[in-house]
């Protein structure tokens, strides 16, 4: 509760969303899974894997929740420190103006982008389709990174809500309209039951460019509304997983969703947390950082590398041999792949890397005087949701670098327009203020004579 308070002070104070996200997320994740699961509402879960090493009882919840406020509270504690140190920048990289003429000439190319990730991503996972039948229903092999291309749609969709922002609705309706026409398509095809994540990609990015600077009030209302439609949406992904949706009424479909949250069947990182603590040390020993660094290697096809390490310790201690070529995972939250890396030293030391690493981002968006660093600050706190649910750590950094190279590949240019548009500005002026004077010594040369 004093943190949560805590959370919330820093929120009203640097106007900054982190810290509540964190603190909510152990809420969420931690206190209401294990309040409903020790009341009886709800069982730990269970999976049938090959060997049976896992023993989930209350009193291991009760520990794995223990260290699961540990990583919050240090994580929160550390970015909140190296939030208060923050200091804005003496002078601005841009402003809307540049912002803007950087859009006008390339919203043909972010449009056309849609367009082209939509194409790929129709034939990639068409090919998927093709591989998976042709293998008598197994595990399709090969081409995961050309299948995730289509996640690039979340980072599309947040630069055209850019373009559709730039025009007035006043005089230039009928662009804004049709560009609006368009986010509705390509958010329509992010939304399905196993791609609920693309889905929180740009729904979150779009909303943290919405509120802006507004003064935490607002923003306090927006993120009520807003996070009920998007928990909902979420929910109901999750129920037409197991159940045909399309014949349900729309307050059937609310009411799933609901009961979907309540049960936070989506939101078992604790269980995840639980096995990892009967994983290391007695299974297998602690990373000391090498799960980081499967980060890199990971990419690399394993035709290329047969001898390439399995990732995730399911893998590793063949508890998916009983899959037929499948694999399960319980989420265990970062702080369950912190503790993976170097048991209860390794939550703490990681949690304050992370906690700078992630102020670091936000100091490089303030430099910003645009929606750029709105777009920046949107696309981190998306990525953190699902990097915070944990699990396999290489492939959630792989979703979230297939999601938003474009808003990467944005950035990066438009900085370097920036630059070149601020230093033209300067010229202009420049030039302005000589010529001024020359009119001006002119003017008192006339007058002397």
């Amino acid at each position: 509760m004093f943190l949560g308070l805590f959370a919330v002070v820093v929120f009203f104070i640097r106007n900054d969303e982190i810290p509540v996200l964190l603190v909510l997320f152990f809420y969420t994740s931690g206190i209401q899974r294990y309040t409903l699961v020790t009341s009886g509402a709800e069982r730990w879960v269970r999976v049938a894997y090959a060997k049976n090493i896992f023993n989930l009882t209350d009193e291991l919840g009760l520990q794995a929740l223990n260290y699961f406020f540990l990583g919050t509270l240090v994580f929160t504690l550390a970015y909140s420190v190296f939030a208060f140190s923050r200091k804005p920048p003496p002078n601005f990289k841009d402003d809307s103006l540049t912002l803007l003429y950087f859009i006008r000439q390339n919203q043909l190319i972010i449009v056309s982008g849609f367009a082209l990730v939509a194409s790929v991503s129709f034939y990639a996972k068409l090919a998927f389709i093709n591989s998976f039948l042709s293998s008598g229903g197994g595990i399709a092999t090969g081409g995961s990174y050309y299948v995730m291309i289509g996640f690039g749609l979340g980072g599309v969709i947040s630069l055209m809500y850019l373009v559709f922002k730039s025009y007035d609705i006043k005089t230039q309706y009928l662009p804004k309209l049709l560009i609006g026409a368009v986010i509705l398509f390509a958010a329509s095809l992010t939304y399905s039951s196993s791609g609920r994540f693309q889905f929180i990609s740009w729904s979150v990015t779009i909303g943290i460019i919405f509120v802006g600077d507004s003064n935490p009030f607002y923003k306090l209302r927006i993120y009520l509304l807003g996070g009920m439609i998007v928990s909902l949406a979420f929910g109901l992904a999750g129920v037409a997983r197991r159940t045909d949706t399309t014949k349900m009424s729309n307050f059937e479909k609310i009411s799933a969703a609901w009961q979907r949250n309540k049960s936070t069947e989506d939101a078992t990182m604790l269980d995840g947390l639980m096995m990892v603590l009967q994983v290391y040390p007695q299974h297998l020993n602690y990373h000391y950082g090498t799960e980081h660094l499967e980060i890199l290697y990971r990419p690399i096809p394993r035709s290329w590398w047969p001898e390439k390490p399995l990732g995730g310790y399911a893998n590793k201690l063949g508890l998916n041999d009983n899959m037929g070529g499948g694999s399960v995972g319980i989420s265990q939250s970062l702080y369950g792949t912190f503790y993976g890396e170097g048991g209860v030293s390794g939550i703490v030391i990681l949690s304050v890397i992370y906690a700078y690493l992630l102020n670091m981002i936000m100091v490089r968006s303030i430099r910003y005087n645009s929606d750029t660093r709105h777009l920046i600050k949107g696309a981190t706190i998306a990525s953190l949701i699902p990097l915070l649910r944990g699990g396999d750590l290489p492939g959630i950094y792989a979703f979230i670098g297939m999601s938003f190279w474009p808003v990467i590949l944005f950035v990066f240019r438009y900085s370097t327009f920036a630059l070149r548009f601020q230093f033209a500005r300067f010229q202009a002026r420049r030039m302005q203020t000589e010529l001024q004077y020359q009119t001006y010594k002119e003017e008192q040369l006339y007058v002397e004579n």
